[in-house]
């Protein structure tokens, strides 16, 4: 937005309000189907590590893959009719859901698969355990982000409200 010279209005604030989490879908699906290809993993996979990040990420493309870059499609394609609009705040919204849309998927087939090949836990499989210790670690990580919030409150930082008063 910076670099198309727009300014910080209300339909940039409502695209990147919704963006935020719209940026992040095709990597968790991706993930997602990695994590269930980890439960149909071959006997013969089962010795290397490295052998196992790369069936299950291979599997991970092939289950979610099509439906990931489908999703992508029809998205992108619903946004081209914003983009002739009259209204200007519509054409916007329509050019930044589009870009997002762009640099996700390509995020996701690229980066993200590559890090799942070489990085990614080979013999993870979901316990009762690991879900608590990701819940804990999501509930630390707010914990931390409201008490630094907090802190930049009680040490006299100003917050501006929509109104024009601060907390």
């Amino acid at each position: 937005m910076y670099w198309s010279g727009w300014e910080m209005g209300a339909v940039e604030a409502i695209s990147l309000s919704i963006l935020v989490g719209s940026s992040v879908d095709y990597c968790v699906h991706l993930v997602e189907g990695y994590l269930l290809a980890g439960e149909n993993l071959p006997p013969h996979q089962a010795e290397d590590a490295h052998s196992q990040r790369q069936w299950r990420t291979l599997e991970a493309v092939r289950h979610v893959g099509v439906a990931i870059v489908s999703s992508a499609l029809t998205t992108v394609i619903a946004t081209v009719p914003l983009f002739f609009c009259i209204i200007a705040p519509f054409a916007k919204f329509g050019k930044i859901v589009a870009l997002n849309t762009g640099v996700s998927i390509l995020y996701t087939l690229t980066v993200s698969t590559a890090l799942l090949g070489i990085m990614a836990p080979g013999s993870f499989t979901r316990t009762r355990t690991s879900f608590l210790k990701a819940l804990g670690a999501v509930l630390l990580a707010g914990a931390l982000g409201l008490g630094a919030c907090l802190l930049l409150l009680w040490s006299g930082y100003k917050v501006p409200l929509p109104n024009g008063t601060s907390l």
